[in-house]
């Protein structure tokens, strides 16, 4: 999806403090004889600090960063997630409709995994009008007793953090190029472990445990045409790179940096030499020291590149999502300039 005239004000971000992977395994939370290989340093951990209010620090992050704008110039909130949030029954949006933005917004929390706020952005994109404005917002805290965030994913550690993108059809630092969002059904138990569906997991106190799903699920293709479903994620990314990159109107050489899901290093590594880059190109190391964040990492990561100079105006970002579902997700930003913010 071309986006002419969509362009990132502002990022805000809240990401809490690190603890080391040293620590995990001093603490028996994580396997000393995994340390070297997957070469994780630690994970963002927000303890008791509810999702909602590390998406509510980030937003008003974003609008500090802003250059003025108030939340009264929103005319959509979209808030992200993938794990639960607060009380059932309960919308996390309305507590940033509570504390900042106020009840005349539009508000909807929208659950795509861990690809969310790409759809976000491909939503916003075409929700917007001429001198619109909106706040998109990711927040996830995991640390709740259903999941293991050191053993829940083998060669993943999951972190927590709230991110906060104020779009504008104005002007912002950044031009939102194209965003594409693609789903592969056929993939959709990649996470569901062949557990029954009802009662749902959280009602009966089913822990989260994806090491044991993937394989499960990778029991279940070999048993059928497993090689075919995992040639066709393979193809559909590379397909999605290029028609986001042809949509924007560059090539992967003009892309200055790319931001992958925080993972395990061999699966980036992997995806990025299909593309003919190497780990060095992506943001993994960053991510290897905060953890997985469900629908944050690239933006989060987009901003420590802002952060630490490695970006320069006129460069070009490509971000890359990958979700349960199997949920594939690409977008394009070029750089315009460096917020004063970043002192740089």
């Amino acid at each position: 999806m071309r986006t002419p005239g969509v362009y990132l004000r502002s990022i805000g971000v809240h990401l809490p403090p690190v603890v080391t992977i040293e620590t995990a395994v001093a603490e028996g939370r994580y396997p000393a004889d995994e340390v070297e290989y997957f070469r994780l340093r630690g994970a963002a951990v927000a303890g008791d600090v509810p999702a909602p209010e590390l998406a509510l620090r980030a937003a008003r992050h974003a609008f500090e960063r802003s250059g003025g704008m108030s939340p009264r110039d929103l005319d959509l909130m979209l808030y992200t997630d993938v794990w639960h949030q607060g009380p059932e029954g309960w919308q996390p949006q309305l507590y940033l409709q509570q504390h900042l933005v106020g009840g005349d917004v539009l508000a909807v929390e929208l659950r795509h995994g861990c690809c969310g706020l790409f759809s976000a952005l491909q939503l916003t994109a075409g929700y917007l009008r001429r001198g619109g404005a909106a706040l998109l917002v990711g927040a996830d805290n995991h640390g709740s007793p259903l999941v293991d965030r050191w053993r829940m994913m083998e060669g993943y550690v999951v972190g927590d953090a709230g991110c906060a993108l104020l779009v504008t059809t104005g002007t912002g630092f950044a031009e939102l190029r194209s965003v594409n969002v693609t789903v592969l059904p056929e993939a959709e138990a990649v996470n569901d472990g062949g557990v029954p569906m009802w009662p749902p997991d959280a009602t009966i106190g089913r822990p989260l445990d994806f090491t044991s799903r993937h394989r499960e699920f990778r029991k279940r293709l070999l048993a059928r045409d497993g090689a075919g479903v995992m040639l066709s994620i393979q193809s559909t990314l590379m397909k999605q790179v290029d028609r986001t990159l042809q949509e924007a109107g560059i090539t992967l050489d003009e892309v200055a940096r790319v931001a992958f899901p925080h993972g395990r290093w061999d699966n980036v590594e992997e995806r990025v030499s299909w593309l003919g880059l190497t780990l060095a190109d992506t943001t993994w190391d960053y991510g290897a020291g905060i953890g997985h964040l469900g629908v944050s990492d690239q933006f989060v990561a987009l901003d420590h590149l802002l952060a630490t100079g490695a970006l320069a105006p006129g460069d070009y970002v490509l971000l890359i999502g990958v979700g349960a579902g199997k949920t594939l997700a690409c977008a394009v930003l070029r750089i315009l300039d460096i917020p004063e913010e970043y002192g740089l």
